[in-house]
């Protein structure tokens, strides 16, 4: 009788959580083009007008961290190009999330430039199925993308060197099993600046984290990513969406400004704060809910 009453709950539940569709994510932003340009040193904006992706350029070839949505692989070759860059020589190809709408190009640039694949330990898994592992995409075909071979599975504080480039790579789960993030200094106008690529903590519809939770450790690992990112203090971050700081004000301050207007400290706690605020705020609802 037991294990008929928690059937009867965990549907319930599941029936107050459904799970995502493509519809839920669909965004315009997400596919429109952007004029690339350069942020700070040799960090450049290829990305589309919310979708952010990074090109860090070196006389040794180059880092791409993130991508698109299938289909907009052409836009971000373009702006890559339009930049005076070449995609060919992309030597390493870094994710920060395995979800669709970041690694849905990942599959063309690796083919087009041959480079090294590096994904952070949890993500792997995920990215070399496109998908079908996903904790909460799994099930959702069109939220898949196409399977890339991992070359390299990082780790907790692994360095990233190339041409004189060096990132960190920090392990900041929740978001996806394996999400990462990426910190690195950058000299630039005779200032230097610590830069900081977060992963997100958004929490996306239908995630259960409290009962039969999507998966097991899933909220104590958003609220340790949440407690590690509130205590790096850098000087610009660069997040995933545009939208989520400001790309596109920044970018028009830059003509009088420079690189300092991307010097945000404030934003980056504001963030923050509204993501420990959303995720407490779903933790409370979850908890009323439950029987």
């Amino acid at each position: 009788m037991q294990w008929i009453l928690a059937l009867l709950v965990a549907i319930g539940l599941a029936a107050q959580t459904p799970p995502p569709t493509r519809a839920t994510f669909d965004n315009p932003d997400w596919t429109a083009p952007e004029t690339p340009f350069t942020i700070v040193g040799p960090i450049h904006y290829v990305g589309t007008k919310d979708l952010a992706v990074y090109l860090i350029t070196t006389p040794a070839g180059h880092i791409l961290i993130d991508g698109g949505v299938p289909g907009t692989e052409a836009s971000l070759e373009k702006s890559i190009r339009t930049l005076g860059y070449k995609p060919e020589d992309i030597k390493i190809l870094l994710t920060t999330q395995a979800h669709f709408d970041h690694v849905g190009t990942l599959a063309h640039f690796a083919a087009l430039s041959h480079g090294s694949v590096r994904i952070m330990q949890g993500d792997d898994r995920i990215v070399a199925d496109g998908g079908a592992s996903d904790y909460l995409f799994g099930a959702q075909k069109a939220l898949h993308f196409t399977p890339v071979k991992v070359d390299v599975v990082l780790k907790e504080g692994d360095v990233i060197t190339l041409g004189g480039v060096s990132l960190t790579a920090l392990r900041t789960p929740g978001h996806t099993r394996g999400s990462a993030s990426y910190t690195m200094s950058v000299a630039d106008g005779g200032k230097t600046y610590s830069v900081l690529f977060p992963s997100s903590a958004t929490v996306n519809p239908g995630t259960r984290l409290v009962k039969n939770p999507s998966y097991a450790g899933i909220l104590d690992d958003y609220r340790k990513t949440l407690d590690r990112l509130d205590a790096m203090k850098p000087d610009i971050f660069l997040a995933q969406h545009a939208s989520a700081f400001d790309l596109a004000g920044k970018r028009a301050r830059m003509k009088t400004e420079g690189a300092k207007a991307f010097v945000d400290p404030e934003g980056y706690r504001r963030l923050h704060a509204q993501k420990r605020e959303a995720l407490e705020a779903l933790v409370t609802k979850e908890n009323a809910a439950a029987p």
